[in-house]
């Protein structure tokens, strides 16, 4: 088995008529530091259990200006954060913003004191639970933080955050292709294509559905399966070799 970084970009413009959509799930994320190997990624893996010791959310050192922020791998018009706080120390997520950028904000000399366009203010504790904080009026942007500023230094940890969103105008993903290699497991749904392109493109077009991140295709039949994990956890486990079939995966930068 080997691996081919391969760049797999569809460009759409896209209209949700169910609702609202969950743009961070499985994306990239990153933050100020982290403690406990409690990754960024953990905020923004689909499990809100609010349980720290459960390994469901992250948590960063204690800063002045502690921070984590999501990549929506494309531009976003941002309605509402869901944002489940962690239930046993509650009290520290308070004084907070979450804003929006259209650039990766990190290539600014002032980071992490800067703002973007906010989204939504917090000033007093948030308390238990799940909450919906809907933006003061819809944002595009690609890369959404919640940041606190506050003395003295503290830690941020939440156990998940949604980024809701109503449309996309721009949604750019990439794959890395493993050859004569199959992803095993129960795929949450799969059809016949012509190529490992239009394969890929499925994958794509699905993710605002069904949150797919990986996919097989055989090349003797155009079968074409997709799956839906985190691929910032190690899933080699799930990984056999076999003659004829392409795995790919959404690449994790």
């Amino acid at each position: 088995m080997y691996a081919r970084i391969v760049y797999s970009v569809l460009t759409v413009t896209v209209t949700l008529t169910n609702g609202l959509y969950n743009a961070a799930r499985f994306k990239p994320a990153v933050q100020s530091s982290t403690v406990l190997s409690a990754n960024a990624y953990l905020a923004f893996d689909g499990n809100s259990n609010g349980n720290f010791n459960s390994g469901s959310c992250q948590h960063t050192d204690d800063e002045y200006i502690p921070w984590v922020m999501v990549d929506l791998l494309g531009q976003f018009k941002v309605e509402m954060i869901k944002l489940t706080n962690r239930q046993d120390v509650e009290s520290r997520l308070s004084n907070f913003d979450i804003d929006v950028f259209d650039h990766d904000p990190r290539q600014e000399a002032n980071f992490p004191n800067i703002s973007g366009q906010v989204c939504y203010n917090q000033s007093n504790f948030l308390g238990l639970g799940t909450y919906n904080l809907t933006c003061s009026v819809p944002i595009v942007g690609r890369y959404v933080r919640l940041v606190m500023r506050i003395a003295p230094p503290i830690c941020i940890h939440i156990c998940e955050m949604e980024v809701q969103v109503s449309s996309s105008t721009y949604t750019e993903m990439s794959f890395s292709r493993q050859e004569n290699t199959q992803f095993v497991g129960t795929p949450l749904t799969q059809m016949t294509t012509g190529n490992t392109f239009l394969c890929v493109n499925e994958c794509l077009v699905r993710r605002f559905s069904i949150y797919c991140t990986a996919v097989n295709y055989v090349t003797s039949t155009g079968a074409c399966q997709l799956f839906s994990f985190n691929p910032f956890k190690s899933f080699s486990s799930n990984l056999k070799p076999a003659i004829g079939i392409y795995f790919f995966v959404q690449n994790n930068v």
